[in-house]
């Protein structure tokens, strides 16, 4: 096994980090976008366990995330075009794996906001990966996400898209954890594993709030979305708890999986683990999941 640390160059001299895990013979090869407000380090148990199993791994730090990034821009992706601008580091980060790994099947795999990041880049970009997996993701809420975008763009015309704001991480993340009173920590809703939470709650980069302008962006990404516009041979997998807020407990998710096979997709699945929260890749039933995602790797297509 051999791993080295991955540095590309992305837009407006960003530099792209994250680590690349490969063993001697990989059969494929798999990217990970993490989720918000975490970072590509908590993969890496994940990434080693696959490598094991002959899989190539690279995990990617977004923009605003990570220890390389300055600490005031923590939760910031850019002042223009953040969303296209953490798509394209993506797509670069593919063809970057594609052409480590050009003889084997390279898949994508996006956790929650890095799930609509992974399905953005699948959207603009059909060639650069052959296998999307998405995990703790949900449907495109139009309503409400028109709604919310309203409301966060007052606010950032109030105050700027660097403006923080405990209103908006209350609506989320806090409606999130009230879902599981009573609370032991702020982040009950993202695993039953305490040891797992504590572990977030304690990582300085890990659980910071992001800015009006990131919110922004994300909205404005999601709102792209079209699984009509995907290619209808791209074999997409979703998989999320059953007590996962971000997927309505279930039936986001659902509908989503439900939308991109009435979309023509040909080839898709969706596998809810019963009592699971947030992280499934970090739940007390972690080897079931990491077992279910190297079975999505090893289907044939």
């Amino acid at each position: 096994m051999q791993e080295q640390p991955l540095s590309l160059n992305g837009q407006n001299n960003h530099t792209i980090t994250g680590t690349v895990v490969c063993p001697s013979s990989p059969r494929s090869a798999l990217v990970i976008a993490h989720g918000m407000a975490e970072h590509a380090g908590r993969y890496a148990d994940f990434a080693r366990w696959l490598t094991e199993r002959d899989i190539a791994v690279v995990t990617m730090n977004h923009r605003g995330h990570g220890p390389e990034c300055p600490p005031d821009q923590l939760g910031h992706y850019s002042d223009t075009d953040g969303w296209g601008k953490v798509v394209d580091d993506l797509n670069q980060v593919l063809l970057d794996t594609r052409e480590r790994f050009p003889t084997i099947p390279l898949a994508l795999l996006g956790h929650s906001m890095g799930s609509f990041i992974a399905q953005s880049c699948a959207q603009q970009h059909p060639d650069s990966l052959d296998k999307l997996i998405l995990s703790a993701t949900n449907r495109i809420h139009r309503p409400q996400l028109w709604i919310s975008g309203v409301l966060i763009g007052g606010i950032r015309r109030l105050h700027g898209s660097h403006h923080r704001s405990p209103t908006i991480a209350n609506m989320s993340f806090g409606k999130f954890n009230r879902m599981f009173r009573p609370n032991r920590t702020d982040c009950d809703w993202l695993s039953r594993d305490t040891g797992q939470v504590d572990g977030y709650v304690s990582d300085p980069l890990c659980g910071f709030e992001c800015t009006i302008g990131l919110w922004h962006d994300f909205i404005q990404g999601m709102l792209a979305i079209e699984p009509s516009r995907w290619r209808k041979d791209l074999p997409v997998h979703l998989f999320s708890g059953s007590d996962d807020p971000v997927g309505e407990m279930g039936k986001g998710v659902t509908r989503h999986f439900q939308n991109i096979r009435n979309a023509g997709v040909r080839e898709t699945s969706l596998r809810l683990f019963e009592g699971g929260r947030h992280e499934m890749l970090n739940e007390t039933n972690v080897r079931d999941v990491r077992e279910h995602v190297q079975s999505l790797l090893d289907l044939q297509t």
